[in-house]
């Protein structure tokens, strides 16, 4: 499963840089293989510039471990963030400055992803 994670709000590059480094240091996700997908570069651009993060879920189970993640460093977040998740045709976005509990991410992203 390829799943494809931006972020919008305020500074969401520098927070993508920060999901990217979370995620890598992630024990349970030791298995996914993390890329960060590049803008397209325009004029005046001193170079590319993280604009996603492109995940390889293998074996396919993993998407609970990476949605808990996610939800973990939403909850954590003081600036506020809107996380987008996308498989195929079907996407969640969760607002996490109006979060109350990070298991919530968890759940809404399997459940929209996975059917589950």
């Amino acid at each position: 499963m390829i799943v494809r994670v931006d972020l919008a709000g305020d500074e969401a590059g520098d927070e993508l840089r920060r999901l990217e480094q979370w995620l890598r240091q992630d024990a349970d996700l030791g298995r996914v293989t993390i890329t960060a997908e590049a803008a397209p570069v325009q004029d005046g651009d001193m170079g590319p510039v993280a604009e996603a993060l492109r995940l390889l879920l293998e074996p396919q189970g993993v998407l609970t471990a990476v949605a808990a993640s996610l939800g973990t460093w939403a909850g954590v977040r003081r600036r506020p963030v809107r996380i987008r998740v996308r498989s195929g045709e079907k996407e969640v976005e969760i607002d996490a400055s109006r979060l109350q509990d990070p298991d919530e991410v968890a759940v809404r992203i399997v459940r929209e992803l996975d059917g589950r």
